[in-house]
């Protein structure tokens, strides 16, 4: 099964993107069918670049990663919602305000992998994991809006997006914030990109 796993690059005050760190430790086990993007943090430039990459490798699945701030677990986010919005702006200086992704597109998509099932197998090896129902309205939400249409298109591909936290260590994490360790966080997506190839 062919994999496309991605990652994002650094952007606002984040000198590190723990979503590309993991990527990156994942990329470094070998795993054979598994393609490793990383992608720009931005509105108009985060789609493209998917589809680049989904027309280079033609995966079956694609998993996502992005960094969220606040939290010391990985969460796997069950929707994406037709909207941009957010307070502060992309890598490209952009700012939407309450913006559809597709004028006239569905409100929202679900992930069409057993969210809970996957959750279930991180638990299972003592990994700190949840289900989320909000991906946000910044970046993340459209990239995983993007997919999840890609998935629509191409019937039999499946996506997740999965929210990393930052990484123990993370130079430029704000001090006192909560973190992971980067090898539990790899391995988490390493079972995760396990059983979606099952």
């Amino acid at each position: 099964m062919r994999i496309l796993l991605t990652g994002f690059e650094p952007f606002g005050n984040y000198k590190e993107n723990s979503s590309w760190a993991v990527a990156e430790k994942v990329a470094a086990c070998g795993f054979e069918g598994v393609s490793v993007t990383r992608l720009p943090v931005t509105f108009a430039g985060v789609a493209a670049a998917l589809r680049k990459a989904v027309d280079e490798c033609r995966p079956d699945a694609i998993v996502m990663l992005g960094q969220s701030a606040g939290i010391d677990y990985v969460k796997l986010e069950r929707v994406a919602i037709n909207m941009m919005d957010s307070a502060s702006a992309d890598n490209d200086g952009y700012l939407p305000d309450e913006e559809p992704i597709y004028p006239g597109g569905e409100a929202a998509l679900f992930t069409n992998t057993n969210i809970k099932e996957l959750c279930r197998a991180v638990k299972e090896q003592g990994l700190p994991a949840k289900v989320s129902n909000s991906a946000g309205l910044y970046v993340c939400n459209r990239l995983y809006y993007e997919a999840l249409t890609i998935c629509k298109e191409n019937r039999g591909m499946k996506a997740l997006f999965v929210h990393m936290p930052f990484y123990d260590g993370q130079p430029s994490a704000p001090a006192g914030k909560s973190n992971m360790l980067l090898d539990d966080m790899a391995q988490a997506v390493n079972i995760i990109i396990h059983k979606i190839g099952q």
